[in-house]
């Protein structure tokens, strides 16, 4: 009897495990989708641009730092929120950005682009939405968002809305590039995340806490 309920919960922890890597994977794409528009990154990637540019490293590298200082945060505010997800979050993720920009061609005329950069940011929110939801670990950004939702009474879209603006003029300050896309990504991330999270909970496919 407590082989088989190893056995049950062993399957599942793959499964959670499989559901992040699935979410990144969708995240990445649509990064990629984004990247092919012509019409900049969102407030993170504007980070890693930015610090990049100040500290005249690689944008890998960059982002690298960036999200160990994240990480160093979480750890502070509730390192619950980390695990083996903030370790396959990244290479999921790029994974995710090599394939879309194989195989997605270039749409960089308006407002058709716009359009898909729309597309784009709600594909993103999904991947986001789906590695929350696999709670076994969030990216560093998710996982600092929920470590500062653990410590006040604010919502998802309020901190990362808080959390982007504060990003976005860090970036921009160090030399990261914005576009009208980048604010539009700002305003409506968040509250889409919200959404898709809402509707994944509805399925009851896993029984998060």
């Amino acid at each position: 009897m407590d082989s088989k309920i190893f056995m049950k919960d062993k399957d599942k922890a793959l499964f959670r495990i499989l559901l992040l890597c699935l979410g990144n994977l969708v995240l990445g794409f649509g990064n990629a989708i984004c990247l092919q528009t012509g019409l900049g990154a969102d407030a993170l990637n504007v980070l890693f641009q930015g610090t990049a540019a100040f500290l005249e490293l690689p944008v890998g590298t960059a982002s690298l730092v960036a999200s160990g200082v994240m990480v160093a945060a979480t750890c502070f505010l509730d390192i619950k929120q980390l695990g083996i997800g903030t370790v396959l979050a990244p290479f999921a993720c790029s994974f995710g950005i090599d394939v879309g920009m194989a195989v997605l061609p270039a749409c960089t005329w308006f407002p058709a682009n716009y359009g898909v950069m729309l597309l784009g940011v709600c594909t993103i929110a999904f991947g986001l939405a789906l590695g929350i939801y696999a709670d076994c670990g969030k990216s560093s950004y998710d996982a600092l968002i929920y470590g500062v939702m653990h410590r006040t009474n604010w919502r998802y879209h309020q901190i990362r809305w808080g959390l982007d603006l504060l990003f976005l003029a860090a970036g921009v300050l160090m030399g990261g590039r914005m576009t009208p896309a980048t604010v539009i990504a700002v305003v409506v991330t968040g509250k889409i995340v919200t959404g898709f999270l809402h509707l994944l909970n509805k399925t009851n496919i896993l029984k998060n806490e």
